[in-house]
């Protein structure tokens, strides 16, 4: 896939504030459909699986969520409106206030799902009852799957908000473009999708466009179907590795990288030294030493242009009881 840009379109080409709630859940019941992503995502399927299995929800979002978001190139548009970088309910809002024709031409294009034809139809055609259902069981799905999971999210898309807006402030908008190869290729003034699963060409012709970093994408970089409606790309966020079981204790409470940090800060150090000593972006040891202090694990003090870091009472405390259970 090709996106092609005017300088205007480059002037408005901009990054998402945060996890985008209505392409989260999308993204997410496609990975409840399949096996993809195992390492990453078995322990969210596992525990969202026993979550939906204790009630009827398990069941509404076979028959009625799986029907109108499978995993597959094709769902609907209306599903993802950009009223969801506002939030659930805002996201919900705007599907229920979608025109008809848009109801018909998206719910009309998912055809016949085996034993989801009459769901699918009363949705084409605006009923207000199945409109109704399907806004109540995405909010259901939301509070039992997602909301107890959105920190972890929340982290993973800060993480790479955090490259994504130093390589915006030192390169502009190409600097940002250039920043996601090889996953997207920027060649002035296209983008290029490699593993999109369509072939087109798509030109924003003053639209610009915005970038929103996801923790369900996987593979590749998804965009919305239809040319004419504002675009986005949703791309996929790198996930930290998780701690193997038999891990020190330290290690599963905070992360490798937070306890490794936590560890090097016994003499205390600057940002750049962490960086030079963990063997990792500066960027990203400003995220984890956020998260250290705002944790009142670590002391952070600034000395011209420099940023020094120490333990704090209760982080020095905590490494020195780190061969006992946490």
């Amino acid at each position: 896939m090709r996106i092609h840009f005017t300088r205007g379109d480059l002037a408005r080409t901009h990054l998402a504030e945060g996890p985008d709630v209505m392409w989260e859940m999308v993204n997410s019941l496609q990975a409840l459909q399949t096996g993809y992503g195992k390492a990453v995502f078995r322990a969210w399927r596992r525990q969202a699986g026993h979550d939906l299995g204790r009630s009827d929800l398990g069941h509404r979002v076979r028959t009625r969520l799986f029907p109108v978001a499978p995993d597959a190139a094709y769902f609907p548009d209306l599903l993802t409106p950009p009223e969801g970088a506002l939030g659930l309910e805002e996201g919900l809002e705007a599907i229920l206030s979608m025109p008809g024709r848009r109801l018909r031409e998206e719910f009309g294009a998912l055809g016949k799902a085996p034993g989801a034809g009459a769901w699918l139809g009363d949705l084409a055609a605006g009923r207000a009852g199945a409109m109704k259902e399907l806004a109540g069981t995405l909010r259901e799905y939301h509070r039992v799957s997602l909301a107890p999971f959105w920190e972890a999210v929340r982290a993973c898309v800060e993480s790479d908000l955090a490259h994504r807006r130093r390589a915006l402030r030192e390169g502009g908008a190409g600097g940002l473009l250039e920043s996601f190869r090889p996953m997207m290729l920027w060649n002035d003034p296209v983008l290029t999708l490699p593993a999109h699963p369509s072939g087109r060409d798509v030109h924003l012709e003053g639209r610009g466009l915005v970038l929103i970093p996801s923790y369900f994408c996987h593979f590749h970089p998804m965009t919305i179907f239809s040319a004419a409606l504002p675009q986005v790309i949703v791309y996929p966020v790198e996930h930290p590795p998780a701690a193997p079981p038999g891990a020190p204790a330290l290690e599963r409470l905070l992360g490798e990288t937070r306890a490794a940090v936590l560890r090097v800060l016994r003499e205390g150090c600057t940002t750049t030294e962490l960086a030079q000593c963990l063997g990792v972006a500066p960027a990203t040891i400003s995220h984890h030493t956020g998260i250290l202090r705002d944790a009142g694990l670590i002391v952070s003090r600034r000395t011209g242009n420099t940023m020094l870091h120490t333990l704090s009472p209760l982080g020095s405390a905590l490494l020195k009881r780190q061969r006992q259970p946490l």
